[in-house]
């Protein structure tokens, strides 16, 4: 083995090379090149890495992706469960679900293995499942974290763009038709049930999904037409946000009730003012202490149904459509039909600024409609009886 000047040999008609590693021990590497010059670009950028100790982590690295989310999910628990957890627990949850799209569009490849085109044809692949840019942006952000710490993410950076989104938290409204055909569709599928009478409260109420999640059995009044929003983490009424029900909610609370009761009959569990509305579905869960659990746990709350709400929407037509437009929708329709920013922040409770700009915004049209009900009982002549002085003075006649 006749070494150049350059420190390459060649074997079997590759370029390779020695070095030593960390522990100051000589290696052979090869380069995969038969040009010297292409090796010896493929030698300088491998002992620059290993200078500035940006060499891939091979334990890491050589892991798929399906073992790869689970190696960073145990992480972040434990990042969780130390005296001072640096996420929390909503965003490892969170993240648990982002995890899941790449190893099903791309395949179970090993995290070496991921290319620029991969992620190009996971980002299209998304949007045309109706996925927005800002989801497919934080997905992708989950997965760089875990490529970094393979020391792999470098070779992926410079060539990989973010999505472009829209700096709003403003959706779409959905017109009270499109919501009957929503009602529709969803009585095609038992599965849809709960996913769908949750969304009729928010779309009659203003909730946020994870307010309707966390109902509990004893927030519910129904002799009063009203839900009790609590702040998080808290059982008392202290700040707590009163919500009233029009029908078509307040027989949403109806049939969810009856779906809880049923629940907890089939389990043999005794009803409890702090069960959940909306208990959570053990069955499918692969991570963490409820893993190979089966049935429902009232004690806890439901916590995804991603996969219905995508089948829901999806079958009646409405693609792209997220479950947090349904608020958006609540409260457009209220602003539609006259009634104050301030009495329907009463209902559905904090506002961004841009938010209650945007609404503003809408209601001037309605502003218009509500000062035109004065025209009944006239002050001034109309403007016919004043043609000539229309005319001198500009006005149309």
């Amino acid at each position: 083995m006749a070494r150049g000047r350059d420190g390459l040999f060649k074997r079997c008609g590759v370029f390779g090379f020695r070095y030593k590693d960390s522990a100051d021990v000589w290696r052979e590497r090869s380069t995969g090149e038969h040009d010297r010059k292409s090796a010896r670009g493929v030698r300088d950028e491998f002992l620059n890495d290993l200078a500035n100790n940006a060499l891939p982590n091979d334990e890491i690295a050589n892991k798929r992706l399906e073992e790869a989310a689970k190696w960073w999910l145990n992480l972040r628990r434990l990042q969780v469960a130390a005296a001072k957890p640096t996420l929390a627990a909503s965003t490892q949850a969170a993240e648990m679900y982002r995890l899941k799209p790449l190893p099903r569009i791309i395949g179970n490849k090993r995290l070496s293995e991921i290319t620029n085109h991969d992620l190009d044809y996971y980002a299209i692949t998304r949007q045309g499942e109706g996925c927005g840019p800002w989801s497919i942006n934080k997905e992708v952000l989950v997965w760089s974290q875990i490529l970094k710490k393979a020391k792999l993410w470098k070779r992926l950076r410079e060539d990989y763009h973010s999505l472009k989104t829209t700096v709003s938290d403003i959706g779409q409204a959905l017109s009270r038709e499109q919501l009957r055909k929503l009602a529709a569709v969803a009585e095609s599928n038992i599965d849809w049930e709960g996913c769908f009478y949750a969304a009729t409260l928010a779309a009659n109420c203003g909730l946020r999904g994870g307010e309707v999640k966390r109902l509990r059995i004893d927030s519910i009044d129904m002799e009063h037409r009203r839900l009790i929003v609590r702040r998080c983490n808290t059982k008392t009424d202290a700040g707590a946000r009163h919500v009233n029900l029009n029908s078509d909610a307040l027989k949403a609370v109806a049939r969810l009730l009856l779906r809880y009761r049923q629940i907890i009959r089939k389990a043999g569990i005794n009803s409890s003012p702090d069960h959940y509305l909306l208990p959570k579905h053990l069955s499918r869960i692969a991570h963490g202490v409820n893993k190979g659990s089966r049935g429902y746990d009232p004690a806890q709350h439901q916590v995804y149904w991603d996969t219905a709400w995508h089948s829901l929407s999806l079958a009646a037509g409405l693609l792209g459509l997220r479950f947090h437009d349904l608020r958006h929708s609540f409260i457009t329709a209220m602003v539609e039909r006259g009634v104050p920013i301030g009495v329907i922040q009463s209902q559905v409770g904090h506002m961004s600024a841009r938010m209650v700009m945007h609404y503003t915004h809408v209601s001037s049209g309605v502003g218009q409609r509500a000062v035109d009900l004065l025209n009944a009982e006239p002050m001034l002549p109309e403007l016919q009886e004043l043609a000539g002085e229309s005319t001198r003075s500009g006005l149309p006649n």
